[in-house]
């Protein structure tokens, strides 16, 4: 679906991951004139080679506990509601893969409010030994959603265009990219090249890799312990992955080994069960994108050289209200959800349609200025 370029749009997001898609549709849905822009598709980066997983986050008190909790509630109502045909809602057991792990399953145990029982006899039967004697939590509910076909849903109404941005301009109160126009523009590109100077946002790499097959082995829920394997949306097909390869860089100039990814997603299933018959189907690789802090971010860009022209004593870590930075105009930056994407995108979604359409102001908690005092302060010696 595309309308006229010339008039402007109220919305372009730049980036058609979960994130992406999921902003699309929350804002059209909120009645905004949307466009999407991908140079490659909906979902042909990490989003598309995702598991999709819709699992809570195994870890103890604090900030990140507290919004993936609220997150993974959120997003099972989101995908069973909207899209239950991509939806595959099963048991989920989540099994620890080292002793640190299962100090926090066992912590979690406690602390939950999500329903968890016994893990069943059919389960316990396929489980190797390991398995069965690490720590772990089996969940009554937990979901996998179909990545690309979930994307590809979410953005069937909005105007799609799969051109390469170059550069941004904002002129007029307005963004241009390209022949389209928008009064606000939303970046949702991941770890990808940024298109503004804003070295300072801390972003990391994390290469996955998935891989759907078909085996003889009944898998009856999800598993997760050294990879995810997962029965899918499409009958008879399990999914295997994905792994995180902090080590390889898609901009390093050397190729993927695929041969030997799909070795070790096998390798480590090996660990958790047998799987009899194995047929691999397809490969699905790409890169996801999660802060150093390990929290979503959500919010306005600092324009840091005009920042530090006008408070050149952050260079020797003086204090200032993230109030004074001096920010992009009517520009956003949704990122950083690292491995759990497709748990994160209707919460944030929702935080972008508050802000963008209730004009509710979101916490600095996610706020991608957070990292701005340190990266000024390593800035000292820089005129």
């Amino acid at each position: 679906m595309q309308t006229s370029k010339t008039s402007p749009y109220d919305v372009i997001i730049i980036g058609a991951g979960v994130n992406g898609c999921c902003s699309a549709y929350t804002l059209h849905k909120a009645g905004l004139r949307v466009a999407l822009i991908d140079q490659a598709g909906i979902a042909s980066g990490g989003s598309g080679a995702a598991g999709a997983f819709i699992s809570p986050k195994i870890s103890k008190a604090g900030t990140l506990k507290e919004i993936m909790s609220e997150a993974h509630a959120e997003a099972l109502e989101f995908y069973t509601t909207n899209f239950p045909n991509f939806t595959l809602v099963k048991p989920l057991l989540h099994i620890a893969n080292t002793p640190e792990e299962g100090e926090k399953v066992e912590s979690f145990k406690y602390e939950t409010h999500l329903k968890h029982s016994n893990i069943l006899h059919k389960i316990q039967i396929l489980l190797s030994d390991e398995a069965l004697n690490s720590p772990s939590i089996y969940f009554d509910m937990g979901a996998v959603v179909d990545a690309q076909g979930v994307c590809n849903a979410m953005t069937e109404e909005i105007d799609f265009y799969p051109i390469k941005v170059e550069k941004l301009i904002h002129n007029d109160d307005l963004w241009q990219v390209g022949e389209l126009r928008a009064k606000h523009i939303v970046l949702s590109i991941g770890a990808y090249p940024k298109l503004l100077p804003i070295e300072y946002v801390g972003l990391r790499g994390i290469w996955g890799h998935r891989i759907d097959i078909e085996t003889a082995t009944h898998i009856p829920c999800i598993l997760h312990h050294h990879v995810s394997i997962s029965p899918t949306t499409k009958e008879g097909i399990v999914a295997i992955g994905a792994t995180h390869n902090v080590h390889y860089s898609p901009f390093s100039g050397e190729p993927y080994d695929v041969e030997e990814g799909r070795k070790a997603l096998l390798d480590k299933a090996s660990k958790t069960l047998k799987l009899n018959n194995i047929n691999i189907l397809k490969d699905y690789t790409g890169l996801r994108s999660g802060s150093n802090d390990y929290l979503p971010m959500l919010g306005s860009l600092v324009d840091a050289n005009t920042t530090l022209a006008l408070h050149p004593h952050l260079r020797h870590g003086k204090a200032l209200d993230p109030q004074e930075y001096i920010y992009y105009p009517q520009l956003t930056m949704i990122n950083g959800s690292g491995g759990y994407g497709f748990v994160l995108a209707p919460y944030l979604a929702r935080k972008l349609k508050e802000y963008l359409v209730d004009n509710q102001p979101i916490g600095p908690i996610l706020s991608p200025s957070r990292f701005f005092p340190r990266w000024a302060k390593s800035k000292k010696n820089q005129s």
